[in-house]
């Protein structure tokens, strides 16, 4: 599995996810010097599992769903690939999309719920171990 990242701006970090022949656009935090909940991750390879995606609002909020999880970030914890919309809407995590646009005043990825649905689909079939993550270009 390949993340590579086109750039990263205050709007937030956008990539596209490669798994076997499919494809997603992300979006993540933009880079803050891999501070732990705003900042994307250092670009690498790192394991993954599949574990569980923790809304973290309690009895009768959103449902908690399966969700890979990135290991051995250094100084980093609990990082998943998820839904969401907007970089705002993700602390330190991944989230996919089927498109690019924007959300209000934000640049965002869109349809997350199906993308996440496909990406979900193929992981289960490829069984990734990894992920690994570069920039398009070279970042300052």
């Amino acid at each position: 599995m390949n993340l590579v990242r086109y750039g990263s701006s205050p709007m937030g970090t956008f990539g596209e996810l490669t798994l076997g022949a499919q494809k997603w656009y992300t979006v993540e935090r933009p880079w803050e010097g891999n501070k732990p909940s705003v900042s994307c991750i250092p670009a690498g390879t790192y394991p993954i599992k599949l574990g569980a995606f923790y809304s973290g609002d309690g009895v009768g909020g959103k449902p908690d769903y399966p969700a890979y999880e990135i290991l051995n970030v250094p100084g980093r914890a609990q990082i998943k690939i998820h839904k969401a919309n907007i970089a705002l809407q993700v602390k330190g995590c991944i989230a996919l999309g089927k498109d690019l646009g924007v959300d209000g005043l934000h640049w965002a990825v869109r349809r997350s719920a199906d993308a996440f649905q496909e990406f979900m689909v193929a992981a289960a079939l490829l069984a990734p171990s990894e992920i690994t993550i570069t920039w398009a270009e070279a970042q300052a």
